[in-house]
C-alpha cells in the first residue's frame, strides 16, 4: 500500500507541475458546452422573430388595430412591430435594420370601412428570406379577414364610416344597440364554425428515444465523455514518459510488484478524471436544473468509467512500437469512438443502425448508463452490477498491462 501511495503522489505532483494541461482538460467540456449554448441561443434555442417597422400616416382607430395585430402578442411572438415615421423607416430599411416596413396611407380607415380600394405598402429586407414571407403572409390573412367582415356587416360599417347624422355628434342609442345585437347574433351563428372548428384533428405520437429531452441534456453526457476520451489519450502517453526516464525499468527490477505501480498511476488518473467530471457535471446540473439527487451516482459513474477508458488506452500504448506510433494509433481510435459513441452527435440524432453500433462501444455504453443515472432510471442493483463490471474490466486491463511490462516493454 505504501508503494501504491508513493506512486500516486509522484504522478499527482507531476501532473500539477503542468497546470495548463489540466486546465485544458477541465475547459474542454465547459468551452464546448458554452459554444453550443451560444450557437443554439440558450436553453430554449433561437426563436425567429420579424422586426416590422410601421409608418402609420392614417393615425385612426382602425390603423391602430392593424398595428396591434402586428404586435408580438397578437402574432404569436413571431412579429415585433415598432411605430416609426416614414422617412426614418425607409432609412433604417436601407441599412438592413429591420425585416420589413409597412406603410399605412392616409384615408386607410375610411377606405376599409367603405370597402373602397386601399393599398398597404410593404418594403422587405432582401437580406432575409424567411421572415419577410411571414410578414407578407400575415398581412394577406388580415386582407382576407377584412373581405369576410365586409360580407357580414359591411353595410353597417359603411354607415358608421359616413359619421353621425347631421346636427349630431354621436350615433343614437338605437343604432348602437341594433349593431351590437347584430354582431352578437352573428357570433352565435358562427360559433359552430369557428369554435370548435368543423374539422376535428386526432393525433397520435410515435415516441422515439430521446423525445421530450432537451438538447442540452442530450449533449451533457456527450461533451463529458468527449473530454474524458481526450484525457485518456493524453494520460496513456505517460507510460512512454516513464520509459524515457527509465522509471519502468527500475520498477520491473525492484521487489515491488508492477501491478502496484500501475494501480498507483491509475488512481492518480482517476483523481484527475474525478476533477473534470465534477466540474462538467456541476455546470451541467446547474444550467439544466437537474435533480441533485442523482448527482453523486453520476459523478461516481463518470469517474469510474472514465478510469476504465484511461486504463484501456494505457494498455494499448504498451503494445505499440514507439511513442509516435502510440499517438497515431490512439488518435485513430479516439476520434472514431467519439463519432460513433455519441460524443459528436447524440444517439437520438443518429440513424438507428449507427446508434445501435455506437451504444456497443465502451464510451457509448458508459454514456448511455450516465443518461439513465441522471434521469433517475437506473435501479440500485443494476447500477451496482455496472460498477462491478467496470471495476472488473479495469482489473483485467491492469493485469494485461503488468504482464506486458514484465515481458519486454520496459526493456524494449
Amino acid at each position: 500500500m505504501r508503494f501504491i501511495w508513493t506512486t500516486f503522489r509522484k504522478d499527482w505532483r507531476r501532473r500539477w507541475r503542468n497546470p495548463l494541461e489540466i486546465l485544458v482538460w477541465v475547459g474542454i467540456p465547459l468551452i464546448v458546452g458554452l459554444l453550443i449554448v451560444l450557437a443554439f441561443g440558450g436553453k430554449g434555442g433561437p426563436r425567429p422573430q420579424a422586426h416590422v417597422l410601421v409608418a402609420d400616416q392614417d393615425d385612426s382607430f382602425l390603423s391602430g388595430l392593424l398595428v396591434g395585430a402586428l404586435s408580438q402578442e397578437a402574432a404569436g411572438g413571431f412579429i415585433r412591430a415598432e411605430p416609426v415615421e416614414e422617412a426614418e423607416g425607409r432609412a433604417r430599411m436601407e441599412k438592413g435594420g429591420a425585416t420589413a416596413l409597412v406603410l399605412i396611407p392616409k384615408g386607410f380607415s375610411q377606405a376599409v370601412l367603405r370597402e373602397e380600394p386601399a393599398s398597404l405598402a410593404l418594403v422587405t429586407n432582401p437580406s432575409e428570406r424567411i421572415l419577410p414571407g411571414m410578414v407578407e403572409e400575415g398581412l394577406s390573412i388580415l386582407v382576407d379577414g377584412s373581405f369576410y367582415v365586409q360580407r357580414l356587416i359591411g353595410e353597417d360599417l359603411r354607415r358608421f364610416a359616413d359619421g353621425p347624422p347631421a346636427a349630431a355628434d354621436t350615433f343614437d342609442d338605437e343604432t348602437i344597440a341594433a349593431f351590437s345585437a347584430k354582431v352578437n347574433r352573428l357570433a352565435a351563428e358562427l360559433k359552430g364554425y369557428l369554435s370548435p372548428p368543423i374539422l376535428r384533428l386526432e393525433t397520435s405520437v410515435d415516441r422515439k428515444e430521446g423525445d421530450g429531452l432537451s438538447p442540452g441534456f442530450l449533449l451533457l453526457p456527450s461533451i463529458l465523455f468527449m473530454a474524458i476520451l481526450f484525457m485518456a489519450q493524453g494520460l496513456s502517453d505517460d507510460v512512454w514518459e516513464e520509459k524515457t526516464r527509465r522509471t519502468l525499468r527500475r520498477v520491473v527490477c525492484s521487489p515491488q510488484p508492477v501491478s502496484a505501480f500501475l494501480l498507483g498511476k491509475t488512481l492518480a488518473s482517476a483523481a484527475l478524471v474525478f476533477i473534470v467530471s465534477l466540474v462538467a457535471l456541476s455546470a451541467g446540473y446547474g444550467y439544466l436544473r437537474l435533480s441533485p439527487a442523482t448527482f453523486p451516482a453520476a459523478l461516481v459513474w463518470a469517474t469510474l468509467s472514465g478510469t476504465m477508458l484511461v486504463a484501456a488506452m494505457t494498455a494499448l500504448q504498451l503494445f505499440v512500437s514507439s511513442q509516435r506510433a502510440g499517438n497515431i494509433v490512439s488518435l485513430a481510435i479516439v476520434f472514431p469512438l467519439m463519432m460513433a459513441g455519441g460524443s459528436f452527435f447524440p444517439f437520438e440524432s443518429m440513424p438507428s443502425w449507427l446508434s445501435a453500433i455506437g451504444k456497443r462501444t465502451p464510451n457509448g455504453w458508459a454514456l448511455e448508463k450516465l443518461k439513465e443515472i441522471v434521469l433517475g432510471r437506473a435501479d440500485a442493483s443494476g447500477f451496482a452490477a455496472s460498477l462491478a463490471m467496470v471495476a472488473a474490466v479495469i482489473a483485467l486491463l491492469l493485469w494485461i498491462s503488468s504482464k506486458r511490462l514484465n515481458h519486454g516493454f520496459a526493456q524494449d
